[in-house]
């Protein structure tokens, strides 16, 4: 009768140790709603990866800050894409950073395009009359070291 009651107590701790360690099923979405990533995760472990991982979103969110605790804002639109004939490029900047250069580079990794920009330059016009169809990336180069790439399709 004791060895029963000693399998049931090891039982029941045992099932207490693995409770406290849930694997919960996480997904990811693009954009458009679409799922991009399935993953299982340890809800309630952290790990030295994860840790390290935190520390580097929070360091980079306090760069990101002005002075007066709101976000930077730059961004860089692009319009139409997919395009035809020419690309059409707006960005917008705070005073103290501004969009240096922009380069564009086919799926090959060759640069296709490239000018430099004045701090109060804000549009560009750029031609692909001159190249062949297919995929290529917007690179624009900040200021502050700073980058941001598009992802454009000619057709």
């Amino acid at each position: 009768m004791n060895k029963l009651y000693f399998i049931l107590a090891t039982l029941f701790m045992v099932s207490f140790a693995n409770s406290s360690f849930a694997q919960k099923l996480t997904f990811s979405y693009d954009a458009s709603g679409n799922q991009t990533e399935r993953k299982w995760v340890c809800a309630n472990c952290k790990t030295a990866n994860d840790l390290a991982t935190a520390a580097k979103m929070l360091s980079t969110a306090k760069e990101d800050q002005k002075d007066d605790g709101f976000a930077t804002a730059r961004s860089i639109k692009v319009y139409p894409n997919p395009l035809s004939e020419s690309l059409n490029v707006t960005w917008q900047t705070t005073e103290k950073i501004f969009l240096k250069s922009i380069e564009v580079f086919n799926v090959a990794g060759n640069k296709v395009f490239s000018a430099r920009y004045e701090p109060g330059h804000r549009e560009t016009q750029i031609s692909f009359l001159k190249l062949p169809p297919g995929v290529y990336i917007l690179v624009g180069y900040y200021s502050d070291s700073k980058t941001e790439s598009v992802k454009l399709i000619k057709i």
